[in-house]
């Protein structure tokens, strides 16, 4: 059962691949309680429509945004049509890009540049713009920023993906700082092993529960558990939680080596 959040109601929030995995789970969650959602997506159109209609008949107000977040001008375009009718309240970073399975010698500077481009450029300035709007309208603003235990911890074949990560790590932590000032709370979610679409498309049946066996909790995380996550973070009940990393792993970092 989730948690009763009633200053969710009437809050407007934008989240970024808020229409499959667990930015759909958030979605669902926070248009629950009574959000008004801005779902943003880049690609596939067909489970986003399919997500429009299921929140909508839950009695949820969504709108769909279909915009690169790696592409400043489809970021800054999308922002404007949103704060055309007020500043957001609340804003999840959940959009990312990874390619897999490339070290030193495989990664090229074009598959580095649309990695941070989306990942730390994009997300950037997301909080920058949104940030600005909540000021001049002074509006307290609550965020959160999906992140990944690879940002600290080290694996072959990661370093594109893993690089965005550590810096959006310390973006994260600085930005904190100086928008607290501005009673805008700032927070990431380091994500685990997740049960999600796009996880699916890299692995299969066999290969996910093998992985699963290496995180100490013993399997993958469902996408729901996640987003109760991210809700807290965005409600009032952690209103003293500032530029902090939260884990949600089951305890792989604890063991992040497989074979121990």
């Amino acid at each position: 059962m989730s948690a009763s959040y009633p200053e969710f109601k009437g809050k407007r929030v934008l989240i970024t691949g808020g229409t499959q995995g667990i930015g759909k789970a958030i979605a669902n969650r926070l248009g629950r309680q009574g959000a008004i959602l801005h779902l943003n997506y880049t690609h596939s159109d067909g489970p986003a429509k399919e997500t429009l209609a299921e929140l909508r008949a839950q009695g949820a107000t969504v709108e769909l945004h279909k915009a690169d977040i790696g592409q400043a001008h489809a970021v800054e375009a999308m922002l404007d049509r949103i704060h055309e009718s007020g500043p957001l309240d609340l804003l999840v970073c959940n959009a990312a890009y990874q390619v897999k399975n490339k070290g030193i010698f495989e990664t090229d500077l074009a598959t580095m540049h649309q990695t941070l481009g989306v990942n730390l450029f994009g997300n950037f300035l997301l909080v920058q713009k949104v940030a600005r709007e909540m000021v001049a309208k002074h509006r307290p603003g609550r965020m959160v920023v999906s992140s990944s235990g690879q940002g600290s911890l080290v694996f072959k074949g990661t370093l594109a993906y893993a690089v965005s990560k550590a810096a959006l790590n310390h973006f994260m932590r600085i930005a904190a700082l100086e928008l607290i000032e501005h009673d805008i709370r700032l927070n990431a979610v380091e994500i685990g092993w997740t049960h999600t679409p796009g996880e699916r498309r890299w692995f299969s049946e066999e290969e996910q529960t093998k992985l699963s066996r290496t995180i100490p909790i013993g399997r993958a995380a469902q996408a729901d558990e996640i987003a109760a996550i991210f809700e807290f973070l965005l409600s009032e009940q952690a209103s003293y939680v500032v530029g902090s990393l939260y884990g949600a792993d089951g305890g792989f970092t604890l063991r992040p080596n497989p074979e121990t």
